[in-house]
Order: structure tokens, then sequence, then C-alpha cells
């Protein structure tokens, strides 16, 4: 069963713990999870699979855009629909927004698909944005208009 909850002071730390396991380049500490917590315009959903954290999303909401900074999901979890659940879960907090735009490394396939079935499309390229290894990201957003974001 999967339970998709807001990330608080009391479980910030399974998602530093999956950012850690899936990211190489620059992973973000606990801490930076924490004081995520603080601001007004962060959002954070971690999912949880049969009770144990799976993957998270981490939203910022700067209308008229959004911007998703991270998300990740377990390896063991993958192939089961829970990063689309996240996006969507994403999408429910973007009332005030008409775009949402995320980072993707060219070679992450899978993400890529997944964004392109969720109607994001490619606006950009960030020249070597990635370390370890060094890789270029493609910039998808998906557009809809204010409260129309299903």
């Amino acid at each position: 069963m999967l339970d998709i909850r807001p990330m608080t002071e009391e479980n910030y730390a399974a998602a530093a713990l999956i950012e850690q396991t899936c990211f190489s380049d620059r992973p973000w500490t606990a801490e930076q999870f924490r004081e995520e917590l603080s601001l007004d315009f962060s959002r954070t959903f971690i999912a949880y699979c049969d009770g144990e954290a799976a993957g998270f999303v981490n939203i910022w909401l700067t209308p008229p855009m959004a911007l998703i900074n991270n998300i990740a999901v377990l390896p063991d979890f993958r192939r089961r629909g829970i990063a689309q659940e996240m996006i969507n879960a994403a999408l429910s907090v973007c009332e005030d927004c008409s775009s949402l735009t995320l980072e993707v490394r060219e070679s992450n396939e899978p993400a890529i698909s997944l964004y392109k079935k969720l109607d994001f499309s490619q606006v950009g390229r960030r020249k070597r944005f990635y370390e370890n290894p060094t890789e270029d990201a493609l910039i998808m957003t998906k557009f809809f208009r204010k409260g129309e974001y299903q």
C-alpha cells in the first residue's frame, strides 16, 4: 500500500537517507532537509510503501512557476508508479502556478519517459550541470492553467 505524507520534523531523516542512497552528485544532508521545513515556499512529500520510506519529492512554489528540486525512489521500489504518485502530490499544491519545471540527467531514460508521459516537455539544457559523472541536464516543464494541474 502506498501512502504519501508531508515531510515533518519526525521523518525528514528518511528523505535524507533516500537522497544519500540515490544521488552521487552533491546530495542534500539531513540538516538541509530539516531547513526545508522552515521555508514557506518549500514542500516535501515522502512516499511510504507498506510502511517503509520509499521515495520523496521536494518542490518549491514560486508562482507563477513551481520547481521540483529533487525526486528520488529507492532502487528496490522503482517501476511501481511511486514517482508518478509523488509528482501528482507535488502538482496538488501548485494551484497558484502555471508550470512545473525540473532538471533530469540526459541519460536517465526511465525518468525522461515518465516525465514525457506526464506531459512535461524539454524546454532547455544545462551543459555539464551534473557531476559524478559530468553530464548535461535536460530542463523539462509541464505547463497548465492556474488551478488546472491534472
